[in-house]
């Protein structure tokens, strides 16, 4: 999706918040989208608000700055109700909303940032370095596979929010649901900002960092059961970014959450069985 001032569109974010978003790059997750074999489209807001192409296997929305309008939230329902694959990342500096999806999947996004005093990655030397929060805490779930097998290295979190559950809207069947993801149990949501555990306000615990739901079994042509729709959320839009790191061979641009992508999309893309290779 391009349009909103995702990380995968920088050009589209409003000049007034270009100070306050910071800008990101996407050049290793569109790579490992090709070297998965899949043909990447742009999918801006003029097409989406009048529905999701017919060839679109998954659809990707990276922390969008600007809110969606309800047509395309609406598109991106009709979508799933046909069985389609989502795959949304959000981020505290962008927009927190997930329009209609909130009551049809039974989550909600809180951008409050995402602190562990305990646990986290050394990189300043000052307290903005809390926010770097490590994390070793991975579900059994096919989008996790690889992240288990390393589970003793961790993952590193950069500005995450949380994900929290809300209430389902209507009487239809809600999905499956399965948190992948959690955070230390050390962390806490810093709601006032200052980098400081304030245990009044504040609480550590273990936050729902990814989730994966899956909707109920839909009938094909011929009234045999098929697979239903699947989302893979996340609260850290960083996870997906370019990231530069250094080593004795030289610098290097890779991902942040490392095998992360590639189960995530094998699983969206009904190709779980290959995980982990």
């Amino acid at each position: 999706m391009t349009g909103h001032g995702e990380i995968t569109d920088p050009e589209s974010v409003p000049p007034e918040l270009k100070g306050r978003v910071p800008e990101r790059r996407t050049s290793v997750f569109k790579k490992r989208l090709a070297d998965l074999n899949y043909e990447v489209k742009d999918l801006g807001l003029i097409d989406l608000a009048k529905d999701v192409p017919d060839d679109a296997t998954i659809v990707i929305m990276l922390a969008p700055t600007v809110p969606l309008q309800p047509a395309e939230w609406a598109a991106l329902s009709r979508y799933l109700d046909k069985g389609g694959r989502l795959m949304i990342a959000l981020d505290p500096k962008a927009d927190p909303s997930l329009g209609e999806l909130e009551g049809k999947l039974g989550v909600k996004y809180n951008p409050a940032p995402l602190t562990d005093d305990q646990a986290f990655l050394p990189q300043r030397g000052t307290m903005a370095d809390r926010r770097f929060a490590i994390t070793q805490q991975f579900s059994a779930h096919a989008s996790t596979t690889s992240l288990s097998r390393t589970v003793d290295k961790g993952m590193v979190l950069i500005d995450s929010g949380a994900l929290e559950d809300a209430p389902l809207q209507g009487s239809a069947q809600g999905p499956k649901k399965t948190v992948t993801i959690r955070s230390q149990e050390s962390s806490f949501l810093d709601t006032n900002d200052n980098f400081a555990f304030d245990g009044a306000s504040e609480k550590r615990q273990r936050w729902n960092l990814a989730e994966v739901f899956e909707g109920p079994k839909l009938k094909d042509a011929e009234g045999k059961d098929r697979d239903g729709y699947r989302v893979a959320m996340f609260a850290d839009a960083d996870l997906f970014a370019d990231a530069l790191v250094q080593s004795m061979r030289g610098a290097a641009m890779v991902i942040v959450s490392g095998p992360l992508l590639d189960d995530t999309i094998k699983w969206l893309g009904g190709e779980e069985t290959f995980v982990g290779d």
